[in-house]
């Protein structure tokens, strides 16, 4: 088995597989709930990796959510063999030093020449694309030009910007949920000791005036025997 089919093999045995040949596998695939993780591929010293990282890097750096970066040429001959080489190894990397795959593969470039977008149309990188089953993004920063990768992945972002936008606004949805579910639990619970305290409270008094009923009884009882007893 080929380091690309082992690669696909292993994803596949941890999701369901897509069907093959489908151009909309991607987006056949459940869009992550939160993020814990995720694996970048971008152009070395790209201005839209820089964009993408200055906010990855501040979730990162509060343990939100860890960003593993590779990187490829984005033009040039070659380049999509390139790109399809390094999403492989990284997987592969991934695979051994991860339980779980990522939640997302996000693939950004930034800006640049309208006719460098060519180099990514691809038809090897784009089956990768539509035979893996982790959802992939792509911020390759020409809102009004798609490639290949943009059609085939299971979200287009405009840019990278909006790329990392598009994830924090999930994880800061869930942080609200949490949050709220955080609260929610408090309050029952302050509720719930509340009610207990006050049953504790009721039981006592009962158990008080029960016993001061009975000795007041034993009173009149011992004050009865005396008196006929003195008699």
């Amino acid at each position: 088995m080929s380091g690309r089919s082992r690669i696909l093999h292993r994803l596949r045995c941890r999701r369901p597989p897509a069907p093959d040949g489908n151009f909309d596998a991607q987006k056949l695939l459940q869009a992550p709930w939160d993020y814990n993780a995720v694996l970048v591929v971008a152009p070395d010293g790209a201005a839209g990796l820089g964009d993408f990282r200055a906010e990855s890097e501040r979730l990162a750096a509060f343990g939100v959510c860890e960003f593993v970066y590779v990187s490829s040429r984005f033009q040039g001959e070659g380049a999509a063999a390139e790109i399809v080489a390094a999403l492989l190894a990284a997987l592969d990397r991934w695979m051994e030093s991860h339980d779980e795959n990522p939640d997302a593969v996000v693939i950004i470039r930034g800006g640049g020449a309208v006719n460098d977008l060519a180099w990514l149309n691809d038809y090897a990188l784009a089956k990768l694309i539509c035979d893996l089953t982790v959802p992939v993004f792509t911020g390759i920063g020409h809102e009004r030009d798609s490639t290949i990768l943009d059609e085939v992945a299971h979200t287009k972002f405009d840019t990278p910007s909006k790329a990392i936008a598009g994830i924090e606004q999930v994880i800061m949805r869930r942080t609200r949920e949490a949050n709220d579910a955080y609260a929610f639990v408090i309050q029952a619970a302050e509720l719930a000791v509340e009610k207990a305290r006050a049953s504790v409270q009721r039981f006592d008094a009962d158990v008080r005036g029960g016993a001061g009923r009975q000795v007041e009884l034993a009173k009149r009882k011992s004050a009865e025997h005396f008196a006929v007893l003195s008699q």
